[in-house]
């Protein structure tokens, strides 16, 4: 079991940090010893939250954890079901679930689709401050519509917040991956006084952080997260940094405007040269893809090729695991200067 090693003086900024980042885990209690502050965290990604972390630290492996008193999904089921069933289902419950806002997604094994109803009634007993449940089934098409059923509760709007942004939007109609966030606050890091195109910008999940002090020319097709986009810029006050256009971004994309170019999709290989020619004579290219593990040269592969066949030159930065996909296929993003 993992923690966030820290100075007594940083162990403010570290929990603020792993709450953003979602991190931070629960069901362990913060501990001291000394000058330091052992913070218990998930799973991550050590070069991501060295991109972020503007203090000193280090990952130890906890051996006697403490840990807080709290109710699980198991233990709120426990008591709503008989001993047998509770036996033969166990190992098929869901262990984790996302919280939005005041929404909850959760992936039920189609075993279970029985119990789904009873798992959803567990979860808002065991998160009061959340209003609905709904079966996260994944997302289709290049829309990337989710596909999702309501299982306990009433609601799917709900508003968000991470990084110092605020994202509203309906999970019934639009898709939110909390497993983004350390990317969507690296990209509101980086970004300068410049001029952006976000090529996929769904409900501004990278476009309201990079506004703060960018320029961005926000492009979606969903009519839906078009909507919230719109609502999420005026929610952040950066109406006068972020020109929304609708349409396929194939075809509307401006050309030769850009410092910078953002590819959020994650099956966008074939828009890689329109977004080279967005940029000026030379900028960056955030270039992001789902692939197997055992080919991972191929969004190197193919963005260089594209580069190429543009006339221009380029340089890969660096390529990072933005998180796991599915099993044995990873989310990455390329940084890339073109010139």
């Amino acid at each position: 079991m993992k923690a966030l090693r820290v100075k007594r003086q940083d162990a403010g900024k570290a929990v603020e940090l792993m709450e953003i980042l979602n991190l931070r885990d629960k069901r362990r209690l913060i501990t001291s010893k000394d000058d330091y502050v052992e913070v218990p965290i998930v799973e991550c990604d050590l070069n991501s939250l060295k991109e972020v972390a503007d203090f000193d630290f280090k990952i130890v492996e906890q051996k006697k954890p403490v840990y807080a008193r709290a109710r699980t999904l198991r233990d709120a089921i426990r008591q709503k079901l008989s001993e047998s069933e509770m036996k033969k289902l166990e190992n098929l419950l869901p262990s984790t679930y996302k919280v939005i806002g005041d929404v909850i997604l959760v992936k039920i094994p189609e075993e279970l689709k029985d119990y789904a109803k009873i798992i959803g009634e567990a979860l808002l007993e065991i998160n009061p401050h959340c209003k609905s449940v709904w079966w996260d089934r994944g997302k289709r098409g290049m829309l990337r519509k989710p596909e999702v059923k309501i299982i306990a509760g009433k609601g799917g709007e709900t508003v968000h917040r991470e990084g110092g942004c605020v994202y509203k939007f309906d999970v019934s109609k639009v898709m939110f991956s909390p497993g983004n966030q350390a990317e969507r606050i690296r990209m509101g890091t980086i970004v300068g006084k410049e001029v952006v195109v976000d090529m996929f910008a769904g409900i501004g999940y990278f476009t309201i952080p990079m506004a703060k002090k960018a320029k961005v020319y926000a492009i979606e097709i969903n009519p839906e997260s078009y909507h919230y986009l719109l609502e999420n810029i005026k929610l952040n006050g950066v109406e006068g940094r972020v020109i929304p256009i609708l349409g396929n971004s194939m075809f509307v994309t401006p050309e030769r405007v850009a410092d910078r170019v953002v590819m959020g999709h994650i099956n966008c290989h074939e828009f890689l040269p329109v977004a080279v020619r967005a940029l000026r004579d030379r900028g960056w290219i955030h270039y992001h893809e789902s692939v197997p593990e055992a080919v991972l040269e191929r969004p190197i592969r193919r963005i260089i090729s594209a580069v190429r066949e543009e006339g221009k030159r380029i340089k890969i930065n660096c390529v990072r695991k933005v998180k796991n996909y599915s099993p044995g296929v990873i989310h990455v993003v390329i940084d890339a200067y073109i010139y």
